[in-house]
């Protein structure tokens, strides 16, 4: 399963606090006993520092021992990487290799090549998927993964009552998994699987020990204690404080790390203050006025390495296509056209992070490089809405047959984000007679009304490990029902294009295909794409054997300075 629910967005009383903490870190000489201090000449940044590049480390000979606390800027709703509430990005990123482990694994030098193995030694594809296992894999609950446990989880994802939408539609119809013996499985579709299926199964299907998966699937994902074959072992879990991971002492390439310790940190501002206290060896999600104002702060630049990293990661906003006034493509070109993309560049995203119009990753084959997005355009907006009936009406709020144009939009509480950017699109909405009014929601609550299609617009970010994406289960019409199809899109010509994508191409003729479905998509706009958002994240000089890839990063390799 390629593609991630990542939450972004944030509310607007985040705001002044974000931009305050921005300017106090400019102003800090000194912070959480990080050694340096501004005043006069002293150390500057490296042109690698400051563009976000890692630097060759040369830190002598890993040793075992000492803990790694890390910002995790979500509240896990649960720990099943296969249940549809669970499958938020950045918990899958925090999980993979962590505590859960698939057949194979993205190799960071080469994310949009083959797999690596990893769980499985080999595998063969004929009429069949073959695999041979690794023999002795051990579960953190003792026991031995075999060919069993792989059926185990498939007969879960594949069971239609189970809450698997997404992972079943990323892995394709499978039909059946014989197991021949403890070390060999045979995975069988109902007809020829196409390249993104047999990767999604290979690389995103978590293993779990089928013990774990007896009963009913809902309650053992709300309740039951995450068991993989992972680097290592789910410790404990604090509601809004942390999640505890200590090491596995059984695995075949034990970490080098005692522990881990996810410190829960939604708020932006509240994150910053314990960075800058140094309460945080590794501070993820930095904010773009943030990760500017480091770039003048010696304690900064000489106590922490940071890394920026263009991830398989684009941010988007939806519109429910079951409301009758997104029905209208006139409309939803109009919305795109008001939205001011310059001045959010300028002014929320400082420069950091491009325009994209492509689902795929950008500046991939995959993408159509002459797809553009629409500019920033209010005159021309206007034009298509009279085109499309909506005209000026009392108050300045256009009306067509009685109906006011005006639309909600789901906020989450927990984005600062989105509490900088939509006032600034509300006003050039405003301006040409369009109401937007916010619906502040919780985290849990957006996603289920999302899942709902009880929502007017929303935005999110999708996000994939894997720079081989398939967009069957974002876009085609079978996944409104319990899917991630949440703006109802029905295209017979959209659905041609992703199955004509689940067949088996050569990469050229994929490719190709996936081009046309990139112009579909911004054809229809079917969302309203935003950027391609890189990762901003800062890592303890102190912290060693981190590399960044599209993928996150492998914590089994780290190690830290004791």
């Amino acid at each position: 399963m390629n593609h991630l629910h990542r939450p972004t967005l944030v509310g607007i009383g985040g705001v002044v606090r974000w931009l305050l903490v921005a300017s106090a870190i400019a102003a800090c000489s000194r912070c959480g006993g990080n050694a340096a201090s501004d005043a006069g000449a002293g150390p500057t940044p490296d042109p690698d520092w400051l563009a976000g590049r890692p630097s060759p480390e040369d830190a002598g000979t890993p040793r075992r021992g000492g803990t790694l606390t890390i910002r995790l800027p979500v509240e896990p709703l649960g720990f099943s990487r296969i249940h549809d509430r669970f499958a938020e990005g950045t918990m899958v990123r925090a999980t993979t290799g962590t505590i859960y482990e698939s057949l194979g694994r993205v190799d960071p030098a080469r994310p949009d090549g083959p797999l690596l193995p990893w769980l499985a030694r080999g595998w063969t594809l004929g009429e069949a998927l073959t695999l041979s296992l690794e023999p002795d894999v051990r579960f953190h609950d003792g026991s031995t993964f075999t060919s069993g446990d792989l059926k185990a989880v498939l007969d879960v994802v594949m069971a239609p009552k189970n809450a698997t939408v997404a992972m079943r539609a990323a892995i394709g119809d499978v039909s059946s998994v014989e197991t021949p013996d403890e070390l060999t499985a045979v995975v069988r579709w109902k007809r020829a699987p196409s390249p993104f299926e047999v990767r999604a199964l290979l690389g995103a299907v978590p293993m779990m020990p089928s013990e774990a998966l007896a009963g009913d699937f809902d309650t053992l994902a709300l309740h039951q204690a995450p068991i993989g074959t992972g680097a290592f072992v789910f410790d404990s879990f604090v509601k809004g404080e942390r999640l505890v991971l200590k090491r596995n002492g059984a695995h075949r390439a034990p970490a080098w790390l005692d522990a881990i310790v996810f410190r829960i940190v939604k708020d932006d501002t509240i994150a910053t203050q314990l960075w800058e206290k140094g309460e945080l060896d590794v501070m993820t999600r930095i904010p773009p006025p943030v990760w500017r104002a480091m770039e003048s702060q010696a304690w900064a630049f000489t106590g922490y390495r940071r890394f920026r990293v263009d991830e398989n990661a684009y941010a988007w906003i939806g519109w429910n296509r079951q409301r009758p006034v997104f029905q209208d493509v006139r409309v939803r070109r109009a919305l795109a056209m008001l939205y001011p993309a310059e001045l959010v560049s300028r002014t929320v995203e400082l420069g950091l992070e491009s325009r994209t119009t492509c689902p795929f990753l950008l500046g991939s084959a995959s993408c159509d490089p002459e797809v553009k997005p629409l500019p920033f355009d209010p005159a021309a907006a206007m034009a298509l809405l009279d085109e499309a009936g909506w005209k000026p009406g009392p108050g300045g709020v256009r009306v067509r047959d009685g109906q006011r144009l005006a639309f909600g939009f789901l906020m989450p509480t927990s984005s600062q984000r989105l509490g900088r950017v939509l006032p600034l699109f509300q006003e050039q909405l405003k301006l040409a007679g369009v109401e937007l009014a916010f619906e502040p929601v919780d985290a849990a609550q957006s996603l289920a009304r999302l899942r709902a299609h009880d929502f007017d617009a929303a935005a999110m970010s999708w996000s994939s490990p894997d720079a081989v994406s398939d967009q069957f289960e974002l876009f085609h019409s079978s996944q409104l029902d319990g899917g991630k199809n949440y703006v109802a899109l029905r295209s017979p010509a959209i659905d041609a294009l992703l199955e004509q994508l689940r067949r088996p191409t050569e990469p050229a003729e994929r490719q190709a295909l996936e081009r046309q479905l990139h112009r579909a998509l911004f054809d229809d706009q079917v969302y309203l794409f935003l950027t391609a958002r890189p990762a901003l994240d800062a890592v303890k000089r102190r912290v060693h054997g981190l590399a960044p890839s599209i993928a996150w990063y492998d914590l089994s390799k780290a190690w830290v300075d004791r």
